[in-house]
């Protein structure tokens, strides 16, 4: 497996092809996610090289979809890793458990293996950052683009129900991001009291 290789065809599709108005799906999503996913494996001491390399594959293609369709993204994601991983010299049975990482992140997240886990706590890390914020911002503008929400309100109201639905699922991430979680819920929930 040619991780590199792989990486830099991912970081040229994502660069050429998604579209500008994905301001929270973009590759700066992605190269974060990718690296979150390397501090986290680190952390739950994932020692296989050949696991390492499949969950960060795994990491940097989560959501190339998005280069052909907004809708099953996750699904256009497999699509994309079963055409192009073949060439950076992955195995029908390798790129078999990429996608399967792959889909787990889908919302409602259903990981199945420790891999998933990681890859899931990864995507959504930043709703226990202080960084959240400013991140959620640019979900906010892309959803507001897409016309999935229409204003901060019914946003915000979103969220709150996401965060009291959300767990994450590895030892890192929960030791690591609940409190600055809870206190990003808090002052979303502090922000809905204030609208009339």
């Amino acid at each position: 497996m040619q991780l590199e290789q792989a990486k830099i065809n991912a970081i040229n599709m994502l660069t050429e092809s998604l579209p500008e108005y994905l301001t929270y799906h973009s590759l700066r999503h992605t190269l974060d996610v990718y690296d979150e996913t390397l501090r986290i494996a680190k952390s739950e001491k994932l020692e296989s090289n050949d696991d390492v390399t499949i969950l960060l594959t795994a990491a940097i293609y989560h959501d190339i979809g998005f280069v052909l369709s907004e809708l099953n993204h996750e699904q256009q994601s497999s699509i994309i890793c079963m055409n192009h991983l073949p060439k950076f010299g992955y195995s029908d049975a390798e790129i078999d458990k990429v996608c399967e990482i792959v889909m787990a992140t889908k919302i409602p997240q259903t990981p199945n293996s420790p891999l998933a886990e990681i890859l899931c706590d990864a995507d959504l890390d930043y709703l226990g950052r202080s960084d959240f914020d400013k991140i959620s911002e640019s979900l906010f503008l892309e959803f507001k683009t897409r016309k999935i929400i229409t204003d901060r309100k019914v946003w915000d109201n979103i969220q709150v129900n996401f965060f009291n639905s959300h767990h994450y699922f590895t030892v890192t991430n929960n030791e690591m991001r609940n409190l600055q979680k809870a206190i990003n819920l808090q002052k979303i929930i502090e922000r809905i009291k204030t609208y009339v």
